[in-house]
């Protein structure tokens, strides 16, 4: 996994005019309410006319219109409940203006490895958890080892935008973290992620504090793109859909429950990458610099489901959890609240300066 420092001025002069080496153009056909972005191999839709229901559209107006796949009534009513409260919340769509960042959010562990068998040497397992240094969340399995019907082919959840805080001390720069949801990534042969979520970040110096906040997606190992005119502040409610339709062809859909806004994306990965849909995660990733890392506080996540293509479905808590710890301290971890739903908590200790030394 790597993650990058950027600032926003870095990401302006990261926009390309040509495509970033490993992007792959948009090779087929785009519907005609489908548009390019600037940002060259990603597509958006037009949003619905007026009038338009999406509670009982049917699924075929629902691709149509860029509009995430409704989960099954009857199988998953909460689900449902869930998926149709942030199409009603979704009242405005923007047109994204998207932002070239270097960033990654990369995969959680080599490719096949169990909790027991990682390949990360500092990663061990107790108590069916697993830990490792940069992520804390939750991650469900399919089964599947190739692309097909087994495959998770859909994930949404809801994510609150915390606060951003370095800890434990003033590094004079900026210290990054995140919260996503993504396909891949931890299961067998899956060493892709298509993901969405946001960024929380902090700056520290002598004189002066700050933080900022934005959307991204990515296709990992691309690295993240940045969508700073979908607006994020602490306290907002962020519903993420993200979702395939082929093996190289993804989406993310999220809105701001706060503020009514919606975006949709649609992108590809690198050439050569493609989907398994093995593992399903909801995660937050702590970049931890030397030897500090983001306070964010608690972070809940709220109705984390993942889907497979014949129907069966799995909640984010039924899944294994991860812990992030920095040799033999917990930073953070998942705390069940619901079925579906858990807080992931930055933990008070690490404010301790002696665990860094």
């Amino acid at each position: 996994m790597k993650h990058r420092i950027f600032t926003f001025s870095a990401i302006a002069a990261l926009v390309l005019s040509t495509p970033l080496g490993g992007i792959a153009q948009n090779p087929r056909q785009l519907q005609p309410n489908e548009h390019e972005t600037n940002l060259p191999g990603a597509t958006t839709i037009e949003a619905p006319p007026a009038g338009f229901d999406p509670i009982t559209a049917s699924d075929e107006d629902l691709a149509w219109y860029g509009l995430p796949p409704r989960p099954d009534q009857n199988a998953d009513p909460d689900g449902f409940a869930g998926w149709a409260k942030a199409m009603r919340a979704a009242k405005t769509r923007i047109v994204p203006q998207l932002e070239q960042t270097s960033s990654f959010h990369g995969q959680g562990k080599g490719a096949g490895a169990s909790a027991a068998q990682t390949t990360i040497s500092t990663t061990t397992t107790h108590y069916n958890s697993l830990y490792i240094p940069w992520m804390s969340g939750f991650y469900v399995l399919s089964g599947a080892t190739s692309y097909g019907l087994p495959s998770f082919y859909y994930l949404k959840g809801n994510i609150v935008v915390p606060v951003a805080r370095q800890a434990p001390h003033c590094t004079g720069g900026w210290d990054n973290a995140s919260a996503w949801e993504g396909i891949d990534g931890w299961g067998a042969g899956s060493k892709e992620v298509l993901q969405g979520g946001i960024e929380f970040d902090a700056y520290c110096s002598p004189t002066a504090t700050s933080s900022r906040y934005f959307a991204w997606y990515e296709w990992f190992p691309n690295p993240a793109v940045a969508i700073p005119n979908f607006p994020i502040v602490p306290g907002d409610n962020v519903f993420v859909d993200v979702w395939r339709t082929t093996a190289t062809q993804g989406y993310v859909w999220m809105v701001n429950l706060n503020t009514n806004l919606s975006v949709q994306v649609g992108f590809t990965p690198p050439p050569g990458v493609s989907l398994i849909g093995s593992s399903a995660e909801w995660m937050v990733e702590d970049q931890l610099i030397g030897d500090t890392s983001v306070d964010f506080g608690a972070i809940p996540f709220w109705d984390g489901t993942a889907y497979t293509q014949p129907g069966p479905f799995y909640w984010a808590t039924s899944g294994t959890p991860v812990v992030e710890t920095y040799g033999a301290t917990t930073i953070a971890s998942p705390l069940v609240i619901g079925p579906k739903a858990f807080v992931d908590i930055w933990q008070p200790a690490s404010l301790d300066p002696q665990i860094w030394q």
